[in-house]
């Protein structure tokens, strides 16, 4: 009864042990990248030689890993690009939708490389449900097509990368 006793004390002494050491080892941060393709109508105001275009794209974000929680997330982009003195700008903000419904918010800049690519950088700022609290930051590579299957719109991909944890 004795040794029952002492192996039963000893097993959870060690279970008790692993299980801290394991908890320990858990990533706090993770590193997430895919492509977000996505369709808008494109609103423009020429000005004179320069130009401000508005749009709120919808698309899907297609992680390079299934098993990422973003895969397959629903995405809203509300956006605004300025063409002034031949230079692109543009800022915006994200929301994904994700498979469990939780959604995650972003922010992001970037400016024109030649002339239907742009290059970025974005932040999260916050999310919902088992997002909430989340931070991060990454970069974006956009490009849009050439011709859009319907006049008036913008289509495109996003190639991007980023690290997220949660607090």
């Amino acid at each position: 009864m004795k040794k029952t006793l002492i192996l039963l004390t000893a097993i959870l002494l060690l279970l008790a042990t692993a299980g801290y050491t394991f908890s320990e080892e858990t990533a706090k941060e993770w590193t997430v990248s895919g492509t977000i393709s996505y369709s808008s109508p494109l609103i423009i105001m020429m000005m004179g030689n320069d130009l401000q275009a508005t749009f709120d794209a919808l698309g899907v974000y297609v992680t390079d890993s299934v098993d990422s929680p973003f895969n397959n997330s629903s995405i809203r982009i509300l956006g605004s690009g300025l063409v002034l003195k031949g230079a692109y700008t543009e800022t915006g903000s994200v929301c994904f939708t994700l498979p469990n419904g939780d959604q995650v918010f972003a922010v992001y800049e970037g400016m024109g490389v030649g002339g239907k690519r742009m290059k970025g950088t974005f932040k999260l700022t916050g999310g919902t449900g088992n997002f909430a609290g989340i931070t991060g930051q990454g970069e974006l590579d956009r490009l849009n097509v050439n011709w859009p299957a319907m006049k008036g719109t913008t289509q495109g991909y996003i190639k991007n990368k980023f690290t997220w944890k949660k607090e």
